[in-house]
């Protein structure tokens, strides 16, 4: 079967107005989706996307398959947004009955300002609740105007948000028995363990288990498993606040955004063995937090279900993964805007100058001409300060917790300089030890739950202890296309040339609320030389597998963990994002400990 390529064409712009916005998903759907004339339109479309035969190039199955890999044979290059665009335009024409041209503008005119939502899953107002729309099996949308003009009560309908599956002839059917080259097989990790994709009809999130398949083929979704992977650590109990009711991710993009200054840091977890000339602070990148959401979201181990978005093959079935992506998509473009004239260090990268076609723009003279990066460099730089105002009020962070100082552990203290002592983790690991399997590590103040993870008992994430993770979030190697070639190219291509990568963990909030619980011991505020010895004997790390039980360090031989103290500056002014730098090794609390970096390797 050949390769097939598809032109992309954005949703039209009507004369004289403005493109479309995204908006965030839950914003979009409002509290009342049933009155939606897009939200209508979006589930009624999306559900026409699934029942499109999988074999044509441009059904659900082979646009969201190629996404990762699958089918091997197809390379549509179309994206799902157009595709729901025509396929809103197919349901007005022939799939709802108007009374009135007027309704049936209306909502003509809805489906050209739709853009495809994205999900922020780091909003610190909502703790990162999954957005209301994907959660019921059904759902009631909106009809067309009544001929006497007023609304009818709304359709209940199957809701294509809950889940993909794969129907053949309107039956349910596993996507393992289809025929080649469409055939979506299993994976068989080196532990034995079966990643079950061929025995699914329909996607789960942190659903699939050890048991029977009958009870997660057509699909399963544990919901408070995604909550509590995102915003559940409260360590110690500790309430006297409410920005104390941790937010992990919200602090890992703040810190993403208001720290990390260069292209290459930012968009990859890719670094050299060799990793001494990138600053402590900027082991953070783009590509880190969208993994730890995959896993977040997908489940990262069967004994607590796991789903399809936790691996890189089978990802993109599940449709919360365009809203995913949105979101990445979407912080891109807000670090772009706060770091606009930012350019590739590489003397090979292009120029700014050079024209980014197909972007296309029209000139004075009346010629056609193609927009280039500098001309978004200075349009970008009249919203730095409304950007900046922006991160600092949505997301939660370090800054705003320290300077709230809930539980008082400031009060006594002169802070001079707005600077406040700042603790991380930075992780070097290697995606592909296992053959690209995948496996998180797991950090506790407090002694690994040993007892926990083998009993399979725990979701570690919910853990009282458990400060952050790592996930890998790899495709593994055996995972294979049809003529042997890897389904992800680039995983394979960073596992030959033996490619490291790098992860940063904040410590500075779990520090902050072991300190104000005043069961802890050892802790009473967050000066050095409290801290270091502190961590020395709390902080632990452990590495699980896909089957829930502990990796030993030895297949994993190429981690490395250091612990860093800096200096951060945070401000009460909106318009500047806190500062983070001058970060020193705390290498006692490692040196000595499995995969923990020496004194000499700092």
């Amino acid at each position: 079967m050949s390769t097939s390529h598809v032109l992309v064409q954005g949703i039209p712009v009507p004369p004289g107005q403005a493109p479309g916005l995204r908006k965030e998903f839950s914003d979009w759907a409002t509290q009342t989706p049933q009155t939606s004339i897009q939200v209508s339109l979006f589930i009624r479309a999306l559900q026409k996307f699934y029942d499109i035969p999988y074999d044509l190039t441009l059904s659900y199955f082979q646009v969201s398959g190629t996404q990762h890999g699958h089918p091997s044979s197809v390379r549509p290059a179309h994206s799902a947004q157009q595709k729901i665009y025509q396929l809103m335009g197919d349901v007005i024409n022939n799939n709802l009955k108007f009374n009135s041209d007027a309704d049936k503008q209306a909502w003509i005119n809805e489906s050209t300002k739709w853009r495809l939502p994205y999900w922020d899953w780091a909003l610190a107002a909502n703790k990162s609740v999954v957005p209301a729309l994907f959660i019921p099996a059904s759902v009631e949308i909106r009809v067309p105007a009544a001929a006497d003009g007023s609304q009818p009560a709304p359709e209940s309908v199957p809701n294509p948000l809950y889940r993909y599956q794969l129907k053949v002839n309107g039956v349910p059917k596993k996507m393992g028995d289809l025929p080649k080259p469409y055939t979506v097989d299993s994976v068989t990790l080196d532990d034995g363990t079966v990643l079950p994709w061929a025995q699914c009809s329909g996607t789960s999130r942190w659903g699939i288990k050890s048991t029977k398949v009958q009870d997660w083929s057509d699909g399963v979704n544990n919901y408070e498993g995604i909550v509590d992977a995102i915003n559940s650590h409260n360590w110690y109990g500790v309430e006297s606040g409410n920005d104390l009711l941790k937010h992990p991710v919200s602090d890992l993009v703040y810190r993403l955004l208001s720290n990390v200054q260069t292209w290459a840091n930012f968009s990859s977890t890719v670094t050299n063995p060799v990793s001494d000339q990138i600053p402590w602070e900027e082991w953070i990148s783009l590509e880190y937090v969208h993994n730890n959401l995959h896993g977040f979201i997908g489940g990262d181990a069967l004994s607590n279900g796991i789903g399809h978005m936790q691996n890189v093959p089978s990802a993109a079935f599940d449709p919360i993964f365009y809203m995913h992506h949105c979101n990445i998509d979407r912080l891109l473009a807000i670090w772009q805007i706060l770091n606009w004239d930012c350019w590739f260090a590489s003397d090979a990268s292009p120029s700014s100058t050079e024209p980014l076609t197909p972007f296309h723009h029209r000139f004075d003279s009346g010629k056609v001409g193609y927009f280039n990066s500098d001309d978004s460099d200075e349009s970008n730089k009249d919203y730095v300060t409304r950007i900046k105002v922006y991160v600092e009020k949505t997301y939660q962070n370090t800054g705003r917790v320290l300077l709230n100082d809930h539980n008082n552990l400031y009060k006594d203290i002169t802070v001079k300089d707005h600077t406040y002592d700042d603790y991380l983790i930075d992780v070097l690991y290697d995606r592909y030890a296992l053959e690209g399997d995948p496996y998180t590590i797991h950090f506790f103040l407090g002694a690994v739950p040993h007892s926990e993870i083998t009993a399979g008992i725990t979701n570690l994430f919910k853990h009282p202890r458990h400060v952050g993770s790592v996930y890998n979030f790899s495709s593994p190697m055996r995972a294979v296309a049809a003529g042997g070639a890897p389904r992800c190219a680039n995983c394979a291509k960073q596992h030959d040339d033996g490619l490291l990568s790098m992860a940063l963990v904040p410590l500075t909030i779990p520090l902050y609320n072991a300190a104000a619980d005043t069961n802890v011991p050892d802790i009473q505020h967050l000066s050095p030389n409290v801290v270091e010895p502190y961590l020395v004997n709390q902080l632990s790390w452990v590495a699980v597998s896909t089957n829930g039980t502990v990796i030993p360090w030895n297949r994993l031989s190429r981690t490395k963990i250091f612990v860093l103290k800096g200096k951060a500056k945070h401000y009460r002014d909106d318009t500047r994002l806190s500062d983070y730098s001058d970060y020193e090794r705390m290498s006692n609390v490692t040196h000595g400990k499995e995969a923990g970096a020496s004194h000499d390797e700092y």
